[in-house]
């Protein structure tokens, strides 16, 4: 037997960990250094340091353990802190012990382990722990409870309806007679020309979100708008849409990606129909500062009617759009510039159809108290088309538009919102009979049951 043991401790000697021999021949962990760069909140450095070692040291020390998982875990590498905290926890003792349990807890919480990150925050309450550490874990475990209510699918009701007057419902030109290259002056039908009514506009939202994790989901939105003119029908409008999403992401990027489709009735009968697919990107990088991508492309034909020539408006449409939001205080800043395309679905007697155009917007919102909300926008867009004008006009059209609005939110309960707003348009065409400005306002409300 005695012969026999050399070899038998060789042999369990192979199932030992290696780092505890390689320990023998390295220096041991920078405890004091990773503590100080921690004090000091450059948890970063202290990860790298950490990181430096970490096959020789995870498991040697409980308290290399609890500071790199600390580190890791401030440094936003909480899958590599629950590791480091999970060996802190089962090898600590004491007052580090319970503050490893603590730290890992909140790892679980960032990993979105909502059980485990109950039981280990419920079970640090049972050791009376600080006034102050008590209060943050019990907004913790309020916090538990609001991503699990996250979690579960959600449906919401919302109507809005507004009241308004607008002085020029069909975007016409204010002129009867429109001199053209090819026959000189043509008079205007006044259908054709510049109508004011008043209106009210209301919108049916409907919107549905079932939940796999807290970052992922599927989102369902329905929407019905109706706009009455109350003096002229021709231009009344129904449009229904409808869009199917599959949102995923974190609290740095979030993404999206969806169809949709659309069906537009005009005084009642059907106008337009549409279908497309779209994708976007939104990342937070701190302070109040967020960028967003986003790109759709959709096929939009329009209804024969009683005019074959409706066909020729038939267009597929690419849109791309960047964004820029910054918040600073009760201030929210958001600019965008867009390009887009629509090339038409004939190629030749529809070429003038097609059309290319950009376009930048901004927007202010001033935030006065949780009630009152100011805010301004404005938006600029140049449009080009692809062929010359068939009818009558021998160029091809070019048109600018402004446009200006300014607004108030009120908040005035919890789920009502009263909104006014008046908006200035200004086009201007190369083409007089596009040539058109317009003025509208109006106010509502929008509740969400």
């Amino acid at each position: 037997m005695k012969k026999l043991a050399p070899f038998l401790l060789l042999a369990s000697s192979l199932y030992l960990p290696a780092s505890l021999f390689a320990a023998e021949n390295e220096p041991p962990p920078p405890l004091a250094e990773m503590n100080r760069l921690i004090q000091a909140g450059d948890y970063e450095a202290a990860y790298e340091l950490g990181e430096g070692g970490l096959e020789y040291w995870e498991g040697i020390d409980p308290e290399f353990d609890f500071l790199f998982g600390l580190a890791a875990l401030e440094s936003g590498y909480p899958n590599d802190a629950v590791f480091a905290l999970e060996r802190a926890t089962a090898t600590g003792t004491g007052v580090r012990r319970e503050r490893a349990r603590l730290e890992l807890a909140r790892a679980y919480f960032v990993t979105n382990n909502l059980n485990a990150a109950e039981n280990l925050f419920n079970i640090v309450l049972q050791n009376n722990p600080p006034a102050n550490v008590r209060q943050n874990i019990e907004a913790f475990l309020q916090l538990i409870e609001t991503r699990r209510d996250n979690q579960a699918p959600t449906a919401n009701w919302t109507i809005a309806t507004v009241i308004g007057s607008d002085d020029n419902i069909n975007s016409a030109t204010s002129d009867g007679l429109i001199d053209t290259p090819l026959v000189g002056q043509i008079e205007l039908n006044p259908d054709g020309q510049q109508t004011e009514d008043n209106y009210s506009n209301t919108t049916l939202g409907f919107a549905y979100v079932y939940p796999f994790t807290r970052d992922r989901s599927l989102n369902f939105n329905v929407n019905l708008v109706h706009l009455d003119n109350f003096d002229t029908d021709q231009f009344d409008i129904d449009n229904l849409r409808g869009t199917a999403a599959y949102a995923w992401g974190d609290e740095t990027n979030r993404f999206r990606h969806g169809v949709v489709a659309s069906k537009v009735n005009l005084d009642g009968s059907s106008f337009q129909t549409s279908m497309g697919l779209n994708s976007s990107w939104q990342r937070s990088w701190g302070q109040g500062l967020y960028n967003s991508l986003s790109g759709s492309y959709s096929r939009i034909r329009y209804e024969d009617g009683n005019n074959p020539q409706n066909a020729l408006r038939d267009v597929n449409q690419l849109l791309l759009t960047a964004g820029l939001t910054k918040i600073n205080g009760p201030v929210t800043h958001t600019g965008n510039i867009y390009r887009g395309d629509e090339s038409p679905e004939s190629a030749t007697a529809g070429k003038h159809n097609g059309r290319e155009y950009f376009g930048a917007a901004y927007s202010l919102l001033y935030r006065l108290n949780a009630g009152h909300t100011p805010f301004l926008r404005a938006s600029l867009q140049s449009v080009e088309h692809d062929s010359t004008h068939p009818v009558f006009f021998n160029t091809v059209r070019e048109d600018d538009t402004r446009s200006f609005t300014a607004g108030w939110f009120w908040q005035a309960q919890r789920r009502l919102m009263v909104t006014a707003e008046a908006t200035y348009t200004d086009n201007t065409s190369n083409i007089p009979l596009f040539d058109y400005s317009r003025f509208k306002y109006q106010a509502g409300i929008r509740y969400q049951f």
